[in-house]
């Protein structure tokens, strides 16, 4: 890329890659293509992210990266509802972007490792969607450590607000392959590390919750 982008060498991501390289290879351009159930989720999800975009920030055209981008599926739920935003979308896997790039062939797509990139604000939000729902064969505590190092990262390079989402823990099955967390302990993360502007929803009909993060903007009242 031409952006300064350092390249990362991180066994998560590489197995991120190689997993879905496969998806995409054996479905296509489909919700089993990124490896996301049905649509009608992938839909709530698309719904979830752009939340993030404050009401009033619409009528400025915000810009919005849009990281693990697969082959634009958020892009096309933006366009199918007549959205104002200047997007971006950055992936690993060079063949869903040849795709996206193909397919939209007016908008910027990277193949690019986020975590390579300079700590400094490129778009007014940047979001997540489903990235920090997978862990693979990862142990816990290394993906633990991917996440935080994701979510940071994520918060260096907006200038607004970021979205992600998280398998939530208060489920009665675990499937071996995902990453599930307590929201209790994300939001502590969050206002520790991050920022006290945040929520959490967690009451959409999907066995997760979504996370957002602003920076505030606005100077503290003064006390005294």
């Amino acid at each position: 890329m031409s952006d300064g982008t350092v390249p990362i060498h991180d066994p998560i991501v590489d197995a991120y890659r190689a997993h879905y390289t496969g998806s995409f290879a054996k479905h296509g351009p489909t919700s089993r293509g990124v490896d996301w159930g049905e649509w009608p989720d992938v839909h709530i999800r698309y719904g979830k992210m752009l939340e993030v975009i404050e009401g009033p920030a619409w009528d400025a055209r915000p810009s919005l990266l849009d990281l693990g981008c697969g082959f634009g599926g958020l892009l096309d739920f933006v366009r199918g509802r007549g959205l104002n935003l200047d997007y971006r979308g950055v992936d690993i896997v060079p063949e869903m972007i040849a795709h996206a790039r193909q397919t939209h062939p007016d908008i910027a797509f990277d193949i690019g490792d986020v975590l390579g990139f300079a700590d400094e604000p490129i778009a007014d939000y940047v979001v997540c969607n489903g990235i920090l729902t997978l862990k693979l064969e990862s142990s816990i505590l290394d993906m633990d450590r991917f996440a935080r190092r994701m979510i940071r990262k994520m918060f260096s390079l907006c200038r607004r607000g970021i979205a992600f989402n998280m398998m939530t823990s208060h489920v009665n099955f675990m499937a071996p392959n995902l990453y599930y967390k307590n929201p209790l302990e994300i939001m502590s993360f969050c206002a520790t590390e991050l920022s006290r502007r945040f929520r959490i929803d967690h009451a959409y009909p999907l066995y997760e919750f979504t996370v957002y993060v602003y920076r505030d903007l606005q100077p503290s009242p003064k006390r005294g």
